[in-house]
């Protein structure tokens, strides 16, 4: 479906963005900060397996995002619509490739809604707004890919090490409760963002997200 066929991109949606930024994050840091402390333990087959997913996750989602890219580049209109001063999009096709082959295409992805995000708002025209909500699709499902690519392989290991340890380490801990809090928000982000196809996307208030976030937290 083409930019511009959406229903609007509300401030819900914006401060779901700016929240999916901060997790992305904050999940990244964590990740380096329960690697660093494996392996100064000198917990080397844990540290392999921790950077193991990263990585694997990392490639993986690089790979569906810079095929994408290429895919919405033949869509008729597209570059036009998105304009030239996209932050992923436009003419910049060499940087995005050196972007994802950098491992940044999924970071630099969210600055590109956040972009048009706030164009739409400043401008109050629709396209950057409907833009907006094309690449927050997209985005969506990234994250649902990186998430059971690496936040619930990550939420497995470390319930597998408290299990062997037989104790409860902060580390482990912290990192699994991330872990599911990362899969839970990813999860109510794409039933925010399978909703935009809905005509009544409207009436969706964040207390039902609010709910859906705290139910499946609980698993």
């Amino acid at each position: 479906m083409e930019p511009g066929t959406f229903s609007k991109y509300s401030w819900t949606d914006f401060v779901f963005s700016v929240i999916g930024v901060c997790t992305f994050l904050v999940d990244w840091g964590s990740d380096v900060w329960v690697a660093t402390e494996f392996y100064c333990r000198g917990d080397f087959f844990w540290f392999g397996v921790l950077v193991g997913l990263m990585v694997l996750s990392s490639v993986v989602v690089q790979m569906f995002s810079w095929f994408w890219f290429k895919y919405d580049r033949e869509l008729p209109g597209f570059s036009a619509q998105t304009g030239a001063k996209s932050v992923l999009f436009g003419d910049r096709v060499k940087l995005s490739c050196l972007l994802h082959v950098l491992q940044l295409g999924f970071l630099f992805r969210h600055a590109g809604v956040l972009e048009k995000a706030v164009e739409s708002f400043r401008t109050k025209l629709p396209d950057p707004e409907g833009v907006a909500v094309f690449l927050s699709q997209d985005l969506s499902m990234l994250r649902i890919v990186e998430t059971f690519s690496e936040s619930a392989p990550q939420l497995t290991l470390m319930l597998t090490i408290i299990l062997q340890q037989g104790h409860l380490d902060p580390v482990t801990v912290l990192k699994a409760v991330g872990s599911a809090s990362a899969i839970a928000f990813t999860v109510t982000a794409y039933h925010r963002s399978l909703r935009s196809f809905l005509p009544a996307k409207e009436n969706q208030k964040i207390t039902s997200s609010v709910i859906y976030f705290t139910i499946h937290s609980q698993f």
